[in-house]
Order: structure tokens, then C-alpha cells, then sequence
């Protein structure tokens, strides 16, 4: 959901496309503050995103994960940098999954995970264990992972709580 500060409802986000420019993104969304038609103009589909996480950081600022990036845009999808947030952070792995916190970016891969800090796109912590395959459980107050050997994927699992971290968006 992109929440705007001149409609009453807020867009729902279906889709992101990459825009005519590398460094804009379009977003396909359903506009529920129009009475005729919800669906704003989408992406011919060639340009389309797999998407693991759009989320509102500010009024005018969305992070979006796809493949092996974080792009921080506002809402027209425009590359968006400041003194606070790199524009973009770049990973060596395909996230599956990612957990925004307040000054910081958890990415979460077949085999671990990696916080890159916002200010400065820095590995903050990482962990990786061929041995071993994760899954993100949950984020919404704990992050909770689940771990099964990755040579027996239906072994029974162990879970784990990252200790000092919280989601916050």
C-alpha cells in the first residue's frame, strides 16, 4: 500500500515495473480513490519486476527489492538520495526476502542472511552456512528464522529469533 498525502484511501500496489530510464521505476497499482476505473495505466509486462518487497519507508520514500537490489525511490519512482539513505544497496545473492529496520536492511538468501546499512550501503552483519537452508518465518515484532540441514530439506527444523533486531516498517 503507497499512502499519499492528496488521496483518502491509499494506492495498492500489484506490480513494479522498470521505467524508459534505468534509474526509474513505475509502479501498477489500484487506485481506490476513482469511481471509474481502480486500475492506473500498467507496464506492458516485458519490464516487470520480480518483486520481493515494496514498502513505504516515508511520505515520499519506497523501498522496493527485486533480484539483487534495494532501490530507495519516492513516489513517482525516481531514484531517491540523501544524506540519510543510499539510493540504492546492491547484494551478491538473490534476496527471497527482506526486513526493513530503522537504520538499516536485512536481505535473507537460500543459505543466511545480510544487513546493509542504509547510510552508507556497509555490510552491517552477515551470515551464511552452506550447510544449512533459512527461511524468514516472520517479521512482524521478532524475526524469526527457520533452519533445516540442506542436505535433508524435510528434516525437522530448528527456529531462531534474531536477538536486537525489530522490524519497524
Amino acid at each position: 500500500m503507497l499512502v499519499t498525502p492528496i488521496a483518502e484511501y491509499p494506492l495498492v500496489c500489484i506490480g513494479v515495473s522498470k521505467g524508459t530510464n534505468q534509474n526509474l521505476l513505475h509502479f501498477d497499482t489500484v487506485n481506490l480513490n476513482l469511481s471509474s476505473s481502480w486500475f492506473t495505466e500498467q507496464g506492458s509486462g516485458e519490464n516487470q519486476l520480480d518483486v520481493v518487497n515494496v514498502t513505504q519507508l516515508e511520505k515520499d520514500t519506497v523501498l522496493v527489492a527485486f533480484d539483487r537490489e534495494v532501490k530507495i525511490v519516492n513516489l513517482s519512482g525516481k531514484l531517491k538520495s540523501s544524506k540519510k539513505l543510499a539510493a540504492e544497496l546492491h547484494f551478491d545473492f538473490y534476496t527471497e526476502s527482506i526486513v526493513c529496520l530503522q537504520d538499516s536492511v536485512l536481505a535473507f538468501h537460500k543459505h543466511g542472511m545480510q544487513g546493509r546499512s542504509f547510510k552508507a550501503n556497509e555490510v552491517t552483519q552477515e551470515i551464511c552456512d552452506k550447510s544449512r537452508i533459512f527461511r524468514l518465518i516472520g517479521s512482524d515484532r521478532m524475526i524469526v528464522l527457520e533452519s533445516r540441514p540442506s542436505d535433508d530439506p524435510t528434516a525437522p527444523s530448528n527456529l531462531y529469533i534474531l536477538a536486537g533486531h525489530e522490524a519497524t516498517y
